[in-house]
C-alpha cells in the first residue's frame, strides 16, 4: 500500500497537512496517522532508534487472538509445536496487550543480554526486567494510553500481565529421518516468570511510587526468547497495536521475507494453522487476515504480498528492518 500524495495548504502563513489517499482511495487517514506513516517511510527504525525484538518461536506459533475457553493452547508450524498452559483460575494470555508485552519482554531481555556481555550487569540481574515506578510510564513504553473505567486500558493490561507471567510454555522440535524411520524430538518447557513484583496504583496510575515494579523471567524462558530474535520496527507496532491479526502478520512477514528467495504461494489452510486461532472457518480467517494485511501494508508498502483464492502470494522484498547489520540493543 503506497501513499499517493500529501497536500500542503498554506493557511494564514502556516502549512497544514490534509488527509492522504491510499491505494484503494477509500481510506481517508487523519493528519496524525499520516505523519506517523511518513516518519516510518522516510526514516529507518535503526536511524529512529526504534528497533525492538520478538522471539522467533512466537512468530512460528502465535497466541490466541481472543479469550480462549480452555487454559491449554497448542499451535503447530512444520516441525515446531508450541504448547501453553495456565492455571484455570487465571487463564491464558491473548489479544493485543499480550503480544505487546511479549515484544517488550523480548526487547528488554536482548538489551540485558547485551549489557551482560559488556560486563555492565551480572548473571544475577540479567533476567530481572524493570517495569517502572508507575503503570502509566510502563504503558507508554508499550505504546498504550493509560485510561481507567469500564472500557479503559489499565485493568485489561494488568489482567494480561497476570495471565502471561503465570503461563508455562513448552516448545518441541521434531525431526524425522525417513531412511531409518527414527524420530528425534527435543522439548523445552518453561514458566514465563519465576518471580514478579508489581506495585502500582490503579486509582492513580500516573503516580510514581518509591519502589520499582519488576519481573524476573525463568532461566529457560529467558533462553527461549533471546535465541535468534527477529528485529521489528516499534513504530509500526504502535500503529497497528489494536489488531492482534495485524501484529501477527507484521511479525511473521518481517521474519519470512528475511529469507524468502522466490515467489511463494502460502495456502490459507497453512496460514490458519499457524495464526488462525478462534475463527469459525477458513473464509472467516481469510477476511480477518486481509484486513490485517491492509493495515500492515500501509506502514510497510514494500511488502509484496497479495491475497488470492488459493492463498497468499508473497514475493521476495527488502525486510522492513534489515538483519544484515548488528542492531543496537541499548538506549532505545
Amino acid at each position: 500500500m503506497t501513499i499517493k500524495n500529501v497536500i500542503d495548504v498554506q493557511s494564514g502563513g502556516t502549512t497544514q497537512k490534509k488527509s492522504i489517499s491510499v491505494t484503494n482511495d477509500k481510506v481517508k487517514l487523519n493528519t496524525r496517522y499520516v505523519d506517523k506513516l511518513i516518519e516510518i517511510h522516510e526514516c529507518s527504525a535503526l536511524e529512529a532508534n526504534e528497533i525492538g525484538f520478538i522471539a522467533r518461536f512466537l512468530i512460528q506459533a502465535t497466541l490466541p487472538h481472543s479469550k480462549p475457553k480452555l487454559n491449554e493452547w497448542s499451535r503447530k508450524n512444520g516441525n515446531l509445536t508450541m504448547h501453553m498452559m495456565a492455571p484455570s483460575s487465571v487463564g491464558l494470555p491473548y489479544g493485543c496487550y499480550a503480544r505487546l508485552l511479549l515484544v517488550w519482554i523480548s526487547t528488554q531481555a536482548i538489551r540485558n543480554k547485551s549489557k551482560l556481555d559488556k560486563g555492565i550487569i551480572t548473571e544475577q540481574d540479567v533476567r530481572k526486567l524493570e517495569l517502572g515506578r508507575s503503570q502509566r510510564r510502563f504503558m507508554e513504553a508499550l505504546g498504550l494510553r493509560s485510561s481507567g473505567g469500564k472500557n479503559g486500558s489499565i485493568v485489561p493490561l494488568r489482567e494480561q500481565m497476570r495471565r502471561l507471567f503465570k503461563t508455562t510454555v513448552s516448545i518441541m522440535l521434531a525431526e524425522l529421518n525417513e531412511e531409518d524411520g527414527y524420530i528425534c524430538e527435543d522439548e523445552m518447557g518453561a514458566r514465563v516468570a519465576d518471580v514478579s513484583h508489581i506495585w502500582w496504583s490503579t486509582k492513580y496510575p500516573e503516580r510514581d511510587l518509591l519502589s520499582q515494579s519488576w519481573v524476573e523471567l525463568s532461566p529457560k524462558f529467558f533462553q527461549l526468547i533471546i535465541d535468534k530474535p527477529v528485529p521489528l520496527d516499534m513504530r509500526v507496532l504502535r500503529l497497528i497495536k489494536r489488531s492482534p491479526m495485524a501484529l501477527d502478520i507484521y511479525c511473521w512477514a518481517t521474519y519470512r521475507v528475511s529469507y524468502l528467495k522466490r515467489v511463494t504461494m502460502i495456502p490459507w489452510s497453512g496460514l490458519m494453522e499457524q495464526m488462525g486461532s478462534n475463527y469459525a472457518d477458513v473464509k472467516d480467517f481469510r477476511r480477518r487476515f486481509n484486513d490485517g494485511l491492509e493495515k500492515v501494508q500501509r506502514a510497510w508498502p514494500g511488502l509484496d504480498a497479495t491475497p488470492s483464492e488459493k492463498g497468499l502470494l508473497i514475493k521476495p522484498s527488502a525486510p522492513q528492518v534489515p538483519r544484515k547489520k548488528k542492531h543496537k540493543t541499548e538506549g532505545y
